[in-house]
């Protein structure tokens, strides 16, 4: 019997809210969440504007020894997990369950990584913060997902650029299919706004940068006259269940 699945949990944080019902009400009024970007200094760079996410607290679902050790990338997936786990009914996690998780992601740790080759060149080796090798790597987004929620199951990481999320949710639809889960949490992850990708972006001349002075009529992807994207961050999970499991 060919098996099927069911979306039965949804978690998020992003530029409108830091978790699903915060974002959908901000969908329904109608709220832009791109503005200036606040993380940096951008006075020497053309783009001055991001969807930045806005007062994130970790703590509200990590502890913040925990958190301390990630990379902002990170927090943003393990946040928006707990909350599609505890959405899905898996109140007390996932432990016990056949479970898997696949999260796509196009940096990595791009903020740790950064901060680290700031340390190695502006200071010494001997400077680079102590967690930067396990905040920057690209899998370990999933690693701390699986770790807080006690998944026992295949750990994936994909990063295929702009589908890395979609790409994601792809591969751990397919694993629910196959009968390898019954359960995964998929999506995608980002924390890239950052000096380097700001500017990285800039040099490729792939951002807008003529809509400063008015961030709310930024992003026009379908416009004619579009002249770039605008960078944002965040996290997106949902929970995948197969349908005779979910019921």
């Amino acid at each position: 019997m060919k098996r099927k699945v069911v979306v039965t949990g949804l978690g998020t944080v992003n530029p409108l809210g830091n978790c699903v019902n915060d974002f959908w009400q901000g969908l329904r009024d109608g709220r832009c969440g791109i503005g200036k970007i606040t993380k940096f200094d951008t006075s020497d760079l053309p783009v001055k504007i991001a969807a930045e996410v806005k007062n994130f607290e970790p703590s509200l679902h990590l502890d913040k020894k925990v958190a301390n050790r990630m990379d902002v990338y990170s927090q943003y997936a393990v946040c928006a997990s707990v909350e599609a786990a505890r959405d899905a009914g898996f109140d007390s996690g996932l432990d016990g369950i056949n479970a898997g998780v696949v999260l796509g992601n196009g940096f990595g740790g791009i903020a740790s990584t950064s901060e680290g080759f700031a340390k190695l060149f502006q200071d010494s080796p001997h400077r680079i913060p102590i967690f930067t090798i396990p905040k920057m790597l690209s899998n370990l987004g999933a690693g701390n997902i699986a770790i807080e929620l006690g998944i026992h199951g295949p750990c994936l990481a994909v990063n295929t650029a702009c589908a890395s999320g979609t790409d994601a949710i792809g591969n751990a639809l397919g694993l629910v299919l196959s009968g390898a889960v019954d359960v995964a949490l998929a999506g995608g992850a980002e924390a890239s706004i950052t000096k380097f990708c700001i500017g990285g972006f800039c040099m490729l001349q792939a951002l807008t940068a003529s809509h400063n002075d008015n961030p709310e009529a930024a992003s026009r992807p379908f416009e004619k006259r579009r002249d770039g994207f605008v960078m944002g961050e965040g996290a997106g999970m949902l929970v995948l269940e197969e349908y005779e499991h979910a019921l």
